[in-house]
């Protein structure tokens, strides 16, 4: 048996593994870590518990600020910026690998494999004619070159590669988080909504053909933009919904916005991005209102919630509970506003389900790697479209 072979088989017969699951969303505030510990592998299924999923720490690291200003800077990029961004990038995370695992009171040498999604700088977004492509920079064998530990990145392309949005790809994810715990009877019908840059959802189902998901439309990369914006660079985001509730809903701007966004009433599965939903969405819609201000974040604070709302109208069956997750649930003025709207459904914090919110999302991608290393399959064709079912996720050996 070859060395790679003998790791690798000494990784999976191991009764539990520890996985450090990374990503930095779209507003690159920071990179989220979560070190889990994981036992057995693939879904729950009748007298099968599939894995199983124990957060030991989660910790947030933010960028280095020349390596954010260039993220944030994205519209300049040249091929050189890309090359030199999956370095910078890597070794961001890198860095925060180190923080997050002697937080949970580890050396790197008991991790056994890191899930990193890296940061998102490209997706095809539906964009009408573009190629269906995706890229995310923070590259994995750089990456494990810092860490030494054996790094499973770049999920999303081979999805793309069969056909499919490349986007969700967290819905896998959440049927193994969000399963019911033993002597929990489920409480019925359930979708887990993750605001994060772009708004997703994951119809959950015992039955994973049956499990679907799409993105909704974008959560906080509008009020993000525009917080900087408003604030000259001093705010990475509109903080406790504070702007958005100190200015008035523009009614009739909310419904020209709704009205004209193509994107919105395109049947699943579909994806989308900042491409769309970026820095020319809020400037349009700064002119339309004449100012960019605290009226503008109420207007685009209703409209974001408006097009979540929408899509669960449009597309999603009735469901008793939506479990929400990711930044987007720590503004009270967004998340108050979904509360609303979804109801009667009751909207619930994913710590109330066993995931902390803040943590989902690199959890998912410490599920996302940990499946890969079996060789299983964690794309839902019925979620994203694609011909078949893949192993997503690309292998790059440990450093030293």
């Amino acid at each position: 048996m070859s060395a790679v072979a003998e790791m690798l088989a000494a990784r999976t017969g191991k009764p539990s593994r520890v996985v450090v699951g990374m990503i930095s969303g779209t507003s690159a505030d920071s990179i989220d870590a979560a070190v889990c510990r994981i036992e057995g592998y693939g879904l729950p299924a009748a007298g099968r518990p599939g894995a199983r999923v124990e957060l030991l720490h989660y910790a947030e690291a933010p960028y280095p600020a020349e390596t954010r200003a260039r993220i944030l800077d994205l519209k300049r990029w040249g091929v050189r910026d890309v090359a030199e961004m999956g370095v910078l990038v890597a070794e961001a995370f890198a860095a925060a690998f180190d923080v997050a695992v002697a937080g949970a009171g580890l050396t790197p040498g008991d991790v056994d494999l890191i899930g990193s999604h890296g940061q998102t700088v490209y997706h095809h977004s539906s964009v009408p004619g573009a190629i269906g492509a995706t890229l995310q920079v923070g590259d994995g064998d750089v990456l494990a070159e810092r860490t030494g530990a054996l790094v499973i990145a770049d999920f999303r392309m081979r999805d793309v590669a069969a056909g499919g949005e490349g986007a969700p790809i967290s819905p896998f994810a959440d049927i193994i988080l969000y399963a019911p715990r033993e002597a929990e009877a489920a409480p019925g019908r359930r979708a887990v909504l993750n605001l994060g840059g772009i708004a997703n959802v994951t119809v959950l189902d015992p039955d994973p053909s049956r499990v679907f998901g799409f993105d909704t439309g974008p959560a906080n990369t509008l009020l993000d933009r525009l917080a900087r914006r408003i604030s000259g660079g001093a705010l990475a985001c509109d903080r406790d919904g504070a702007l958005a509730r100190a200015g008035t809903v523009d009614g009739a701007l909310v419904d020209r916005l709704l009205a004209e966004d193509a994107y919105l009433a395109r049947r699943p599965p579909k994806s989308t991005g900042f491409e769309m939903y970026g820095d020319d969405f809020v400037e349009r819609a700064g002119v339309l209102l004449g100012r960019f201000d605290a009226d503008l974040m109420a207007t685009l604070t209703e409209y974001t919630a408006r097009t979540v709302a929408d899509a669960f109208a449009r597309f999603v069956p009735p469901v008793v509970e939506v479990i929400g997750a990711g930044g987007g649930v720590k503004n009270p003025a967004l998340f108050g506003r979904l509360a609303e709207l979804l109801a009667p459904a009751r909207l619930l914090l994913g710590d109330d389900r066993g995931v902390p919110g803040d943590a989902r999302e690199a959890m998912a991608f410490a599920v996302l790697a940990h499946e890969a290393l079996f060789g299983l399959p964690t794309s839902l064709p019925s979620v994203t479209g694609a011909r078949r079912p893949a192993v997503l996720g690309k292998f790059c050996l440990p450093g030293g």
